[in-house]
């Protein structure tokens, strides 16, 4: 099982940041959505969150794209 969460949280073989804090932004974004709708009985407007989500792993992904075009990583 460690394994198992080890290879979902890396890629290819190294940790991810990215990655993540993507998955903890989205079980919390999640969570705290799921909290309003019950309270309030209406969807909340839901871009901030998305781009809060996926910034953190497109913001990871660009680093390692800029290292791979100036040829530090392989």
């Amino acid at each position: 099982m460690r394994e198992y969460i080890k290879q979902l949280f890396s890629e290819s073989g190294e940790a991810s940041f990215g990655r993540t804090g993507s998955f903890f932004g989205l079980v919390l974004g999640g969570g705290w959505v799921s909290f309003l709708v019950w309270t309030t009985h209406h969807l909340p407007d839901l871009q901030g969150l998305t781009v809060f989500i996926s910034t953190l792993y497109g913001l990871s992904k660009t680093g390692e794209t800029v290292r791979r075009v100036v040829g530090k990583k392989e």
